[in-house]
Parts: C-alpha cells; structure tokens; sequence
C-alpha cells in the first residue's frame, strides 16, 4: 500500500480556507480536545503548557493516565497511546542508549565531558554521568526552569561537582568552543524539530564540526508523521500558537554531518518510524 502523503511544512503554517471542510473537521477536533481538557490530565497540560512543553513531556514518559473522573482518564489514555506519544517514550529509551553507547565508546583513560546543547532538565544524561565515575556533564539551555530542575537532579544524584548548568544558546558554537577541555560528546535531541531553517541546521553542524570537533554528536530527527497535520492543526506550543513541527529525513542530516567530517555510528528508529536517533563519529578518528 502507497504511503499517504503528509502535507509540506510550508501548507502546515497556513490556515486553511474557512470554507474549507478540513478546516471544519479539525475545528471540531479542537472543540472536542479543548473540552476533554476539563477532564484529562495529559490534555489540559497541553493546552495550558503547550503540547512542546517539558511538563507535557514528563506526563507522556510517566505514561499514567490520569484526570477527572473515569472518563477523564479513558480520554488520558487514549492521549497517552497515540503512535506520536509512544514514539515520544521510544526515542527517549533510544536516546539514554545512544548517550550511554557514546560515552562508553570514547576512547582513552581519560573520561568524556558531555555537552548538551538543548539539555532541558537531561535526566537521561545525568543518569548517565551517574553511572559512569568521572565523565562530565555541561547543559545548556534557553529556559531557566528546566536549568533549575537539572540543578536539583545534578544535586540529588550526587553528581552537582561535575554537571555544569547554565543559560546558553543551542547555537552559539563559539561559547562550546571556549569551555576547557572542549566537549567530547555534543547531544543535540531535540534540536532539528523545533528549528525550521534547514540552512540554520546545515550551518550550525558545519560550524560545530570547525569550531568544536567533539569525537561524537548524538541527535535525533522526526522523520515521518502522519499525524504531523493533526498536531499542528489541534495542538497549541508554549506560545500559544500552532504546534508546527518540522519533519527532516535523516539522509538529509547524514549528508549535512557528512560535510562537516561526520559518519553514522548507529542510527535506530522508534516503532513507528516517525523519529530516528543517530549516534555520529568524527571521520579520520580511531
């Protein structure tokens, strides 16, 4: 069977004409959505956060319907089990792998410094720098609550002496640059969907391969999604706007680190194929 095609991102950022009988069927979807919020936990959290929010995200991790009343938590359920969501808790699994993969994989005595560009509260990383005496974290992100969240994860791990935790832009390469030692590893989850400009993408692996050359990168990219009109359509963002995701093919971002000195070391898909989770290795490095 042919696959359906999705529609371009350019069409997803237009509304549709108002006489237009999609335009009416997620009218009504939005309508029905918004009043299950009344009674949804996962549904009133995205709508009140956004559906891109961490709060969103750490409610489809803990994959625990809950919500007001029986119906409530049959509408959770039925959030929680929708193919983006249950890609959402595969890439995160697949994510923790790749990070642990990576750090086991860095070759000499001396232990890696991980840097995560988008880090978000990074439970996975953290975990990680837990589990493996010496390696160090640096996180970095644009929202000062999830930067609290991973100071107090840094803390009750144990771990506070060796996570550094500060504002930062995912892009500026210049500041990953400056940090001493220079990262090893650079994470970068999350990144290629909530960023639209392929030329700001193809630009920053391309600088991050001049500027920082760290042994490994470790990303993730949304690939294909048929509900990718759905969410933009119904769901709202953080801003309160459209909840417009941009979906790359992984061959694409492969031929960008390709030219910035970059190979696959793995690349795995979650059960759905609408993310892939990529661990890439500096070309010429044994």
């Amino acid at each position: 069977m042919a696959e359906v095609a999705l529609p371009a991102f350019a069409d997803l950022t237009r509304d549709l004409p108002r006489t237009s009988p999609r335009a009416w069927r997620f009218a009504a979807l939005r309508l029905a959505n918004r009043g299950g919020a009344l009674l949804s936990d996962g549904l009133r959290t995205g709508y009140r956060q956004g559906f891109d929010s961490g709060a969103f995200m750490d409610h489809v991790y803990a994959n625990r319907p809950s919500g007001r009343s029986p119906l409530g938590v049959a509408l959770d359920r039925r959030l929680l089990s929708r193919p983006t969501c249950e890609a959402f808790r595969d890439i995160r699994e697949l994510a923790r792998r790749a990070v642990v993969e990576a750090i086991q994989a860095h070759p000499g005595d001396a232990p890696p410094v991980v840097a995560d560009v988008a880090a978000g509260p990074a439970p996975y990383l953290l975990e990680a720098v837990r589990d493996h005496p010496g390696t160090r974290a640096v996180l970095r992100d644009i929202d000062p609550r999830a930067l609290e969240l991973a100071r107090s994860a840094a803390d009750q791990l144990g771990i506070a002496d060796r996570v550094d935790v500060a504002h930062g832009d995912a892009f500026d390469t210049a500041a990953l640059a400056a940090l001493e030692p220079r990262p090893d590893i650079v994470l970068e989850l999350g990144l290629y969907g909530i960023y639209h400009d392929d030329a700001l993408i193809e630009r920053h692996l391309r600088e991050l391969g001049e500027r920082v050359a760290p042994r490994q990168i470790v990303c993730n990219v949304q690939t294909r999604n048929a509900e990718i009109e759905y969410i933009a359509r119904v769901w709202r963002n953080r801003e309160g706007g459209p909840c417009v995701w941009r979906l790359r093919s992984h061959e694409r971002i492969l031929e960008w680190a390709d030219a910035a000195g970059y190979a696959p070391a793995s690349v795995q898909a979650d059960r759905h194929g609408i993310y892939r989770v990529m661990r890439l290795v500096r070309k010429g490095i044994a």
